[in-house]
């Protein structure tokens, strides 16, 4: 029998060595790793290179207490919120280089990556300013000649993250894991890291999983290290778990607004909890439970529904 991968989340955490390049999986509020990104924090990191899809929330809460200082990026907001705001400051500000890229091709600089490849062909950059503004060490896009004698193709360079942290539904203990819903570019994510750490709402056996291996988007044999991190994508929401936060999301929002209230949140919800124990006992079982989802009607029971 294989060797478990499941460790604790400080442990996983330990692994990330300051300078490194990450990829988080989720998008819009969704199926983001944020225990994993808060215990990051308080762990006091610098000097990250994220190569962001659209992980919104990871990427606020890491670029907000400084520990990023270049982006690889192709959308970053809050969805029915608005713009990122500790992430605008800090690039108005000139402390975090950005990157521009479309979704593709984010999506295939990582897929390159993943696939062994220098780099793959696009066509929609070619003649807009993602081609005409490259501000990374390594050039993104470029023109070469086809090999197939039709002219001219565009290009973008392979880009690999050192660690991509990725959110799951369920996993066993070799990180075989399952995504339930939209999975935006995970896959991509996944084959495009040196090394992949699964957290997990649940962790089950392997017979489970392979009960189910037609909804396996994780491969156990890239994973590094499996956590066991239950509401872990608080205050954004998990696919038939749990819905967003949406009364936290909203006091974060205005927060960002100020630099002072701003300050106040790290110290209150990141700084000040010694861990996420203290982070979830600090909002109340009751609070989380509404946000659960009921499991044969699909939407939460909170009050109001």
């Amino acid at each position: 029998m294989s060797k478990s991968k499941i460790v604790t989340l400080s442990t996983a955490v330990s692994t990330i060595k300051n300078g490194s390049s990450l990829s988080f999986s989720g998008f819009g509020h969704s199926g983001h790793p944020l225990s994993f990104v808060r215990e990051l924090i308080r762990q006091r990191p610098k000097d990250f290179t994220l190569n962001a899809i659209a992980e919104c929330w990871p990427a606020e809460f890491l670029v907000g207490t400084g520990s990023v200082t270049a982006i690889n990026m192709s959308n970053l907001m809050f969805e029915g919120l608005g713009r990122c705001r500790a992430i605008s400051v800090a690039i108005e500000e000139g402390r975090v280089k950005v990157d521009d890229h479309s979704h593709l091709a984010l999506s295939l600089r990582l897929l390159a990556a993943g696939w062994g490849v220098p780099f793959l062909p696009i066509r929609s950059i070619a003649g807009s300013d993602l081609e005409s503004i490259q501000t990374a060490e390594k050039q993104k896009f470029t023109r070469i000649m086809s090999p197939f004698g039709e002219g001219e193709v565009g290009v973008v360079s392979a880009l690999q993250s050192d660690v991509a942290v990725i959110h799951t539904n369920k996993s066993d203990s070799q990180g075989n894991a399952i995504i339930y819903g939209a999975a935006s570019v995970v896959e991509a994510q996944i084959r495009g890291a040196k090394s992949v750490i699964v957290t997990t709402e649940q962790l089950v056996s392997a017979d489970e999983i392979i009960e189910e291996n037609q909804n396996v988007i994780v491969p156990g044999i890239l994973v590094s290290a499996v956590v066991h991190t239950p509401f872990g994508s608080h205050p954004g929401g998990m696919y038939k778990v749990y819905d967003e936060d949406v009364e936290h999301m909203d006091m974060y929002y205005e927060a960002s607004r100020n630099e002072a209230a701003l300050a106040a949140y790290h110290a209150e919800y990141i700084y000040g909890k010694k861990d996420e124990n203290e982070y979830f006992e600090s909002l109340g079982s009751e609070k989380l439970m509404n946000l659960r989802v009921d499991p044969t009607l699909q939407f939460a029971l909170k009050e109001g529904k």
